[in-house]
This record gives structure tokens, C-alpha cells and sequence, in this order.
């Protein structure tokens, strides 16, 4: 048989190995045991603002262009152009809204219209083409590149037949009518009626610039 001696001391050996083995195992399996973790905040995505400067920028308010001034216009549910079927949203024409983001196509990398993120029914990206400056009532100023003066259109075509008379430039109008070309869905032109003096026709969106 052990002696008492013996056996306390294989007991004190034995303790002090197992202490030895719940140390290593705190040390190397599981250091949460001991140390609190901080959580890491995930990082924040910051959008990536396109490199062109555009007709509108976030903020900045538009109106609502269609091929006539009952029927509704769509908007898609991403930037692009509608896909029959998933629609984002509707707007009746004239309407002012305000620009919630700025994109291209995310579909279509080739694709060069903007398209503006705006809020009606609900929310929907309307092009470019689709999104004017001005509306019924607003006061503008007629503006060409080249100082020229601007001729009036007797419809909203560019191949419609002019006024007699063009509308110098320089002159402040008065907005009556935003639309389309409602015979011609591909023309992508603004067209604004303005009464200019004695005149009243039509004119392309680029031709105005607000007052002030």
C-alpha cells in the first residue's frame, strides 16, 4: 500500500497538472472566457457620385414631361428604361417633383441617359428626356448658345412648320405648355409653348433659361 505521504504527494501533483491544463486551455481555445470583445461597426457605403455634372442634381426639383397632358407617365422600379410589366411607379405630366438620387442605366453600361430616382405614386427613376426645367406658368428667358434667335414651332415637332417670325433672343416668356412630341415617341426633345410678345409657338426646353 501507499504510504500517506506518498499519496498526498501524487494528489498535489495531480492538482497542480490539471491547473497547468486549465490554464493552457483558457490561453489557446477560448480567449472570450477572459476578454470582452468590442463589436466592429460595419462600414459605412458612401455612393459614388457620378463623374459628370447633370441636368439636376439631388434636391434639385423637375417637372414631369409626357405625350399628353392626361394620360400618366410610368416610371421603372431601377434605373433604366421601363420593362413592360414592372413598373415603379406613375405621374401624371406637369407634375414638380424632387430629385431623391441620380444614376445611369444599371442594367446597360452603354447606355448614356441619366435617369433621375423621384417620388409619385411611389417611387420610380424617370429619364432624362422626360424631366424639364419648367412648367405651365413660370417666367424664362430665351437662351442660345450662339446668341442667335429662336424660331417658333406651330406644333411640338421639330418638323413642324415655323412662325413667320423667330423669338430674339434675350426675350422673357411665359411658359403655357410642356410636352412631348406626341406624334413621335423616339424624338427625346423637351418642347415648351411660350408666348413671346404677340407670338405664341413652340420651342426647344435648351432654348429657355430660368429668370435670374
Amino acid at each position: 500500500m501507499l504510504s500517506l505521504h506518498r499519496t498526498r504527494a501524487l494528489l498535489a501533483s495531480g492538482a497542480a497538472l490539471l491547473m497547468l491544463i486549465m490554464a493552457a486551455l483558457a490561453c489557446t481555445a477560448n480567449d472570450t472566457l477572459f476578454i470582452r470583445l468590442t463589436d466592429t461597426p460595419p462600414p459605412t457605403l458612401t455612393p459614388t457620385p457620378l463623374p459628370i455634372i447633370t441636368k439636376f442634381r439631388v434636391g434639385d426639383s423637375g417637372v414631369i414631361v409626357g405625350l399628353s397632358e392626361f394620360a400618366t407617365v410610368s416610371l421603372p422600379a431601377n434605373a433604366g428604361p421601363l420593362v413592360p410589366g414592372i413598373g415603379g411607379a406613375t405621374c401624371f405630366p406637369n407634375t414638380r417633383v424632387t430629385v431623391l438620387d441620380v444614376s445611369r442605366n444599371i442594367n446597360d453600361p452603354n447606355d448614356e441617359m441619366i435617369y433621375y430616382l423621384v417620388q409619385c405614386s411611389g417611387r420610380g427613376w424617370v429619364a432624362e428626356y422626360q424631366f424639364s426645367r419648367f412648367n405651365r406658368g413660370d417666367k424664362a428667358v430665351v437662351k442660345t448658345a450662339d446668341g442667335g434667335d429662336v424660331k417658333l414651332y406651330r406644333q411640338p415637332n421639330v418638323n413642324a412648320a415655323t412662325l413667320d417670325q423667330p423669338c430674339p433672343n434675350g426675350t422673357e416668356v411665359s411658359v403655357t405648355g410642356v410636352t412631348a412630341n406626341p406624334s413621335d415617341p423616339r424624338d427625346r426633345n423637351i418642347y415648351l409653348q411660350v408666348r413671346c410678345g404677340t407670338l405664341s409657338g413652340w420651342l426647344l426646353e435648351e432654348h429657355l433659361a430660368p429668370l435670374g
